[in-house]
């Protein structure tokens, strides 16, 4: 009998100690911001902003950029100098996207590492100022 009631005890426990384990693991702030970027890249929520700077003035600026990436060698496991995404180029930097530069789409673009840029989340989208 009590050795049962010891087994049962261990079961709960190692139950308990597991259940603990898998909720730390699936509620840490790591899967908590995967979660959070991923239901943005599916839903659309992509106004984010980048702004490149030469000697203090600004030179280029893109919108609706969902994320820069640090570039990575295809054979090697190095990063690159420098980071990437898409966005729609604001040709006039008004910091509003007008229907014409809209209408060339999404661009790619590079910013090096050591270059003078910002990269925010406008919580707006830019098309309608």
């Amino acid at each position: 009998m009590i050795r049962k009631i010891a087994l049962i005890l261990i079961l709960v426990v190692l139950l308990l100690f597991g259940g603990f384990l898998a909720f730390r693991y699936a509620f840490s702030p790591e899967r908590m911001n995967q979660l959070g970027r991923t239901v943005s890249t599916t839903f659309g929520f992509d106004y984010g902003v980048v702004e490149y700077y030469s000697m203090g003035r600004l030179v280029a600026r893109f919108f609706n950029v969902e994320k820069l990436t640090t570039a990575t060698g295809t054979y090697e496991n190095q990063t690159r100098p420098y980071r990437f995404g898409y966005g729609y180029r604001d040709l006039d930097l008004d910091g509003v996207l007008d229907p014409d530069e809209a209408a060339l789409g999404k661009a790619y673009f590079e910013v090096p590492v050591y270059a003078d840029y910002l990269y925010y989340d406008a919580k707006r989208d830019p098309r309608n100022p």
